[in-house]
Order: structure tokens, then sequence, then C-alpha cells
């Protein structure tokens, strides 16, 4: 058995028994995402993962808080999970736990960073952008994308080897609100990642990692949701402000933000509503 069944397995095993191991660029072209046109109910998408060195699993983990801000989700990357930092939503999380309120430790969940599994792909419909970051939300029903993977890596083996791997087939459909889920993962047979050298060489030498592309918002950004407010970019201080105490407004630096965040969270709309782990946005 390969160095990299071995570890996806292991990290599949644990993940599986519920143990934690431990936005956003501007470049949309760098994301993946399942998502079905307005109007279809069916569909499908064609990838390939790309391999690791030293027979590490493909599939990266991050944390990420999933929160309203301004009427709108977001996801905000956990700098505590990731980073080994400080985090304003996980202190808050902690402390109304801490509570004892049943109250309080209902809406700590609000605050809980939710983990999320980030692999290396390229999409077939759209190769000329090159290496894309797919990132999809950890199932504690064994319901997920990443459960339904598992077996064509146990039956197949290693599908991410450049000449003797195979790209997946997700078959897309919807769920009872409507919104994209991946019904099936089928592989294709044994195929080369391409038959253009160039290209070849270009996808492997790609050393962009998960973290180059959903970046951390600003601690101030974050302090201020944990308050409640909403934050705004101002001008004059140069620094996110809680909305109403701002001055001068510069709104590129938001709106680039805020965009990006949309659009990645639009096309990340992959589960159901009633998962408290999968909220869609």
């Amino acid at each position: 058995m390969s160095n990299i069944l071995d570890s996806i397995r292991a990290q599949y095993e644990q993940n599986k028994q519920g143990q934690q191991s431990f936005d956003n660029g501007t470049d949309f072209s760098k994301y993946f995402a399942v998502r079905l046109e307005e109007g279809d109910d069916s569909g499908e998408s064609t990838i390939r993962l790309m391999p690791t060195k030293d027979g590490a699993s493909p599939f990266e983990e991050g944390h990420w808080h999933s929160i309203q801000v301004g009427g709108k989700w977001r996801k905000l990357y956990c700098r505590k999970h990731n980073d080994g930092e400080h985090c304003p939503l996980c202190e808050i999380e902690a402390e109304l736990k801490a509570t004892g309120s049943e109250e309080d430790k209902k809406i700590s969940k609000q605050f809980k960073a939710k983990k999320f599994y980030i692999v290396r792909v390229i999409d077939r419909a759209n190769e000329q952008d090159g290496v894309k970051f797919w990132r999809f939300p950890h199932n504690w029903k064994g319901e997920g994308a990443l459960d339904k993977m598992i077996p064509i890596f146990t039956k197949k083996g290693d599908i991410t080897l450049p000449r003797e791997g195979r790209d997946l087939v997700l078959i897309l459909g919807r769920d009872d609100k409507k919104y994209t889920k991946i019904t099936s993962i089928m592989s294709e047979d044994v195929s080369l990642l391409t038959e253009d050298a160039t290209k070849a060489k270009a996808w492997l030498a790609d050393t962009t990692t998960w973290k180059d592309i959903y970046k951390a918002q600003p601690v101030e950004y974050l302090e201020i949701i944990a308050n409640g407010d909403t934050p705004v970019w101002d001008k004059g201080l140069q620094k996110f402000v809680a909305k109403g105490e701002e001055g001068e407004v510069e709104f590129s630096y938001n709106k680039t933000e805020t965009k990006t965040e949309e659009v990645t969270a639009e096309a990340e709309t992959t589960t159901s509503k009633n998962n408290e782990d999968e909220l869609p946005f």
C-alpha cells in the first residue's frame, strides 16, 4: 500500500471519529466549486486531483467561522486553528460556553470554527486556469465529498499519479432546499495528467498554497464582528471600524474583499442548510 493511501485513510478515520487535527485573494480563477446554473437540476464537473510530495494526503485541512456579516454569510479565516494565533471569534465561543447557561451554549455554536478540506485540482472545463483550490466541508454524518472519494482511492489506488491517475466526475443535483450538492463521484479510466508537456511542467511546479488563496482577515475585522457590529474600512484611520463610527470611507479595499467573499461563497453552495456544519453560502 502506498504512503499516500496510508495518509488519506489515517486522516479519514481520525476525522470520522470526531477528532480535531490540527478570504480572500482576488484571483477568482483559482477557486474551484461545484455549482449548477439557475434552471438546471442536474449536471457534472470533471476534475483531476493534483499529486503531493512525500506521500502526504492531498486533502489539507483548514478552519473557518461561518457567520452572518451585514446580513450575508461569510467564511472567516480562523487564526487559532489554522495558525495557532489569537482568534476573537474563538474567544467569544469559549466565553459563552463558560457561563454555564444553556442559552449561551446554543449561541456559542454560531462562533464555532468549522473544518474544511482543501485540495489542489485541475478543472477539466477550464484547464487554462491552471491549478485551482477546491474547499469543501467536513461532513460529520459521513455523507460529504471526501466520504465519496475514499472508496475510489481504496479500489483504484492513488488516483493523483501524473501518469497512472484518474479524473473524477462529480455528479451534481439539488437538495430539498434547491442548493447544489454532489450526489455521487465516479472515476474515469487511467490517463495522463495532460499530454501537453508545457502544461504538465507548469502544473507540477506550481507552489501556490491554499493560504495564498484563502487569506486571513485582519484581527480588528474579526474583533468588530465578535462585538456584534459590521466592519467597514475607514480611510482616515487606515483600518476597519464598526459601521456608524467610520469617518471618510474608501470603499475599494473593503469592496474587493467583500466581492471576493461573495463570489467564493456563492460558488461553494454545495450542501443542505439543515446541517449546522455546512451552512449554504
